[in-house]
């Protein structure tokens, strides 16, 4: 039973990752044939990550809502100075924080209302340790990150949908 937090091989039927100690109970589903487990134990690079677009915590809301719309992406990554992830700003940040409660957005930086140290998986994490997180955390965006913990792809939940749809398509 493969852990969707680490991706340990652990024995089958265990309840605890012998690795990290995360519940396998909730976490593993039997989803069947062998054809379709595979689809949720695929690497997240499979997906294919789709560009990031990425940003200096100084870089103001004006231009980061520019640069979204500009390039059809749902979030920016915020990075320091050694281009380590430090945040995240996404379109609900834009609805929640940002519409009817501020009016110059040139004046604020992106810092004062991303979400510092989001969630991030290294591209080797399986797809269903992303959707496990998606699910219990309530976010559409996952940043995948190498060994330095810079940006190298980012996955969404609309991409890791079109991966499933297409392979259970293929699979069936």
């Amino acid at each position: 039973m493969i852990c969707p937090s680490c991706s340990h091989d652990n024995i089958p039927g265990v309840d605890l990752c012998e690795e990290c100690g995360q519940s396998l109970s909730e976490a593993y589903q039997d989803w069947g044939s062998e054809e379709y487990k595979e689809i949720f134990t695929e690497p997240l690079s499979a997906l294919n990550p789709q560009e990031m677009v990425c940003v200096s915590p100084t870089t103001s809301l004006a231009k980061v809502i520019s640069l979204l719309k500009e390039r059809h992406v749902g979030c920016v990554l915020v990075t320091g100075e050694g281009g380590q992830l430090i945040g995240i700003f996404t379109e609900r940040d834009i609805l929640y924080r940002v519409a009817g409660l501020i009016s110059d957005l040139e004046q604020i930086a992106v810092e004062s209302l991303m979400t510092p140290r989001p969630t991030a998986l290294k591209a080797d994490a399986a797809v269903q340790h992303a959707l496990h997180l998606m699910s219990i955390h309530g976010f559409r965006h996952v940043p995948l990150l190498d060994d330095d913990d810079r940006p190298v792809g980012l996955v969404s939940f609309r991409y890791i949908v079109r991966f499933i749809e297409e392979n259970f398509s293929s699979a069936a």
